[in-house]
């Protein structure tokens, strides 16, 4: 996800100078910054990421549970 809250509310867009950990805006959970390189270009793509196993259920994870 793109979006995500702090604890205090606000909310802030995945980005490289974004703090490492946030809340999920959907289910309240905590989700970790992560980055991956874009393909053919040396820029990075950042996002937010519930942990492992945690939160499944949340409509905001890209992929349906397993």
């Amino acid at each position: 996800m793109k979006v995500a809250k702090l604890m205090e509310g606000t909310e802030i867009k995945a980005a490289k100078d974004a703090p490492p950990a946030a809340n999920c805006r959907y289910c309240g959970g905590k989700v970790i910054l992560r980055g991956r390189k874009v393909m053919g270009s040396n820029k990075k793509s950042y996002y937010w990421r519930h942990l492992d196993n945690q939160n499944r259920n949340c409509p905001g994870r890209a992929r349906a549970s397993r």
